[in-house]
């Protein structure tokens, strides 16, 4: 999407301001030209009411914290089969198969995962 003025920053940092915010009325500045996508999104905008409280916000403050923890560059080693598995999991997942090992390495170090005898 283009960001010709920012329409939807500046919607999300009025509904920052005001969680009750009320988009009925929601209109866009006419000097702002929109692809297809934000007009679609528009369309759905209007008449919606927000449902961003300030719990979401804490919420999704914490996950942008989180996410700039440094992490480290990692190399290994695996068999063909693990390889293509991981590939073949991670596509079933939504995921590249590089997060997917990832989190199942953080899950197995703080314990999430348990041994199956």
């Amino acid at each position: 999407m283009k960001d010709n003025g920012s329409w939807h920053g500046k919607l999300r940092a009025k509904a920052l301001k005001n969680p009750e915010i009320n988009l009925k009325d929601f209109k866009i500045d006419e000097n702002i030209k929109l692809d297809d996508d934000e007009l679609e999104l528009l369309k759905g905008i209007k008449g919606s009411k927000s449902i961003f409280t300030e719990e979401l916000s804490h919420y999704y403050s914490q996950v942008a914290i989180n996410n700039k923890k440094r992490t480290k560059q990692l190399s290994m080693r695996l068999t063909d089969e693990d390889f293509l598995l991981a590939r073949t999991k991670g596509l079933e997942e939504g995921l590249p198969y590089q997060v997917l090992l990832s989190s199942v390495v953080h899950k197995w170090l703080h314990g999430k995962y348990k041994e199956v005898a």
